[in-house]
């Protein structure tokens, strides 16, 4: 996991190989009003981004996830949510992984750690990082975020 502002996105580009990061992070510093639902492909679907604007909720309104073949970029443009993380090994799955949607599930967990993310935070969630997105942080009521789906293969890991 690696969490970080708006300022400092650049600064990963070499972590990425076989790619050009640089027309996502240049859409990055300026989609604050793409429509929710917008998806953008940089590189097919190996690199792809989605603007979203999603209500928060209640810890318990939320499952834990991972996601195996790509890295999830999740940069705030707006309200605030917490995500809390534990490392995937600990926790169990309470579901069979979808190779469609790249999603596995787990039964509920405690969290190692709370990121409280607000408007100019960006983190890296990479496949051995659970994560339960969408927590409320007590004051904001939605999340207005792009998450940039990144295949495992772009990133040096």
């Amino acid at each position: 996991m690696i969490l970080d502002t708006h300022d400092n996105v650049r600064d990963y580009a070499p972590l990425f190989r076989g790619v050009d990061p640089t027309p996502l992070f240049d859409w990055l510093q300026n989609c604050r009003d793409v429509a929710p639902g917008t998806k953008v492909e940089f590189s097919g679907d190996k690199l792809f981004a989605k603007a979203l604007r999603q209500d928060t909720g209640s810890r318990d309104a939320f499952k834990w996830e991972t996601h195996r073949e790509y890295i999830d970029l999740q940069y705030i443009l707006g309200g605030g949510e917490v995500i809390e993380w534990a490392p995937a090994a600990k926790l169990v799955a309470d579901v069979a992984y979808d190779e469609k949607t790249d999603f596995q599930f787990y039964a509920p967990a405690k969290a190692d750690a709370l990121l409280t993310m607000k408007d100019g935070l960006f983190t890296f969630l990479f496949p051995a990082d659970g994560h339960k997105p969408l927590v409320s942080d007590g004051t904001n009521h939605y999340v207005h975020k792009v998450i940039a789906k990144i295949h495992k293969s772009l990133l040096v890991l």
